[in-house]
């Protein structure tokens, strides 16, 4: 061995924390990642017509111990059966972090009964907006039936800071009341 390889050694070991190299995965599959947390559902629009503007219906979801990004779920105003409808689904990163622009981001929603979604993945050419400061889809969908009526689905994209970059995978689960 030369002289050189501990320097080697430790600029290796380095670069592996620097990267995120020792972070902790999940044992089993059963085990939850600490990406990955539930989304509460949206508020319901309100019945009346001098209701709320609907920008004050935006759903805030993060939870304690993840500042990296908030989940911002904007349902429509008025849901109506037979009338397209647009539910708009947005990370936002937070404090010194900003959206990978490199990372596949994808937003994937299963539509509830009664109601169809003309394309229920969405990739990144189909974003609303994608830069530094968020990813944002319109998902568009067309209800059939009255109700409330119930999506889930999977958030997938990434955030960075100056020192590592972090894959998220954001479960989303929301209700529209639709009339």
């Amino acid at each position: 061995m030369t002289i050189r390889s501990p320097r080697y050694a430790l600029l290796v070991l380095g670069l592996a924390a620097a990267c995120g190299g020792d972070q902790k995965k999940p044992a089993t599959p059963e085990a939850k990642s600490p990406e990955t947390k539930p989304v509460a559902e949206a508020p319901k629009p309100a019945d009346t017509a001098d209701a709320t503007p609907p920008g004050d219906k935006v759903k805030l979801v993060d939870g304690p111990g993840d500042d990296r990004f908030a989940l911002r779920i904007t349902p429509p105003a008025d849901a109506a059966v037979g009338r397209e409808g647009v539910i708009t689904v947005a990370a936002v990163p937070q404090g010194p972090w900003h959206i990978n622009l490199d990372f596949p981001t994808k937003l994937a929603l299963s539509a509830p009964d009664g109601v169809t979604l003309p394309k229920p993945e969405l990739a990144k050419a189909d974003a609303a907006k994608l830069d530094e400061k968020s990813a944002e889809f319109a998902v568009k969908f067309t209800p059939t039936s009255a109700g409330d009526k119930a999506f889930t689905g999977e958030f997938k994209f990434a955030v960075c800071q100056d020192e590592a970059c972090s894959p998220v995978t954001q479960k989303v689960d929301f209700k529209v009341a639709v009339k």
